[in-house]
C-alpha cells in the first residue's frame, strides 16, 4: 500500500482548519482520514484535529482484521468522538459550537470501507473512471435523497449547500458507511471540499494518472487548486496498492 497526503491553507485563507492523517492498527490494516473544521463555527480547527488524532490513535490500538467488526467499530467511535467534541465545547465557551466534517477509508485486501459526515469526499479511480464513493451531506442532497424535491429545485434553495451532518454540536452524529471494491491499479482519493470547488473531475483524474510518485501527484493537485484561486483550505490523500 502506498499513501501520500498534504494539506494547505489555500490561496485565500491564512488559517488551516483541515487535518489529515494515516494510521495502521495492530494487524496492519490502514486507515486514512480527513477532517474539515466547520468554518462558520469557532474552533473548527480544534474539532478537526481532535477527530483525526482520536480516531487514529483508537485505530492503532485495535486488532480488527475484517469488514463487519470494523463497521461496528466506526459507528461506536463516531459516538465516542462526537461526545468528546461536545464535552470539550461545554468546558470552553469559545468552543461551544465547534464542529467538523470527516471522511475516512479503511483499506482491506481488495475492499475499502468509506465513512463520512458532511461534504468531505472520497473518490475512486477505476479503469479511468472517477467515481465519488461518499455522499455529500448538504441540505439540497438530503432533500433530494428523501424524494421531497427535484434536484434542480433543491439547488435553488437558500442555504442549499449548508452542511447537514458533522461531528460536534448535535448529539446525533449519523455517519454514513459503505464498502467498495479496491483492486490493483485503482487509486483512492480523499479530500476536503476545497479542491473540488476549483478543479473539475477531468483535471483531478489527469493528475491521478500521472506517471509520477504519489507525493508528486498530491503536491501538484494542491498547487493547481491554489493556482485556480482555491477559496478554502485544500487537502488531498492518495492511496494505491503499490508498495511504498
Amino acid at each position: 500500500m502506498a499513501i501520500a497526503y498534504r494539506t494547505d491553507p489555500g490561496s485565500k485563507r491564512h488559517d488551516n482548519e483541515d487535518y489529515v492523517g494515516s494510521f495502521v492498527n495492530k494487524v496492519g490494516r490502514t486507515m486514512v482520514i480527513v477532517a474539515d473544521g466547520v468554518t462558520s463555527n469557532e474552533g473548527g480547527e480544534v474539532a478537526s484535529a481532535m477527530t483525526v488524532e482520536h480516531f487514529g490513535h483508537a485505530w492503532e490500538s485495535n486488532d480488527l482484521e475484517t469488514i463487519v467488526p470494523t463497521i461496528a467499530w466506526l459507528k461506536k467511535q463516531t459516538k465516542i468522538e462526537n461526545d468528546a467534541i461536545i464535552k470539550a465545547g461545554q468546558r470552553f465557551q469559545e468552543l461551544s459550537q465547534m464542529a467538523t466534517t470527516v471522511v475516512l477509508a479503511v483499506l482491506f485486501d481488495e475492499k475499502v470501507v468509506i465513512a463520512n459526515l458532511g461534504d468531505s469526499k472520497a473518490f475512486l479511480l477505476h479503469n479511468n473512471q472517477l467515481t465519488q464513493l461518499s455522499n455529500d451531506h448538504i441540505l439540497k442532497n438530503e432533500i433530494v435523497r428523501r424524494g421531497a424535491m427535484a434536484s434542480a429545485d433543491a439547488s435553488n434553495m437558500v442555504h442549499a449547500n449548508s452542511v447537514t451532518r458533522f461531528l460536534g454540536v448535535d448529539e446525533h452524529a449519523d455517519i454514513e458507511i459503505s464498502q467498495h471494491d479496491f483492486v490493483a491499479d485503482d487509486i483512492l482519493f480523499l479530500t476536503s471540499d476545497g479542491i473540488t470547488k476549483v478543479l473539475d473531475y477531468e483535471t483531478i483524474k489527469q493528475i491521478m494518472r500521472y506517471e509520477e510518485p504519489l507525493d508528486i501527484k498530491v503536491f501538484d493537485m494542491i498547487q493547481q487548486a491554489n493556482e485556480k484561486g482555491a477559496p478554502d483550505n485544500v487537502t488531498a490523500v492518495l492511496v494505491t496498492h503499490e508498495k511504498d
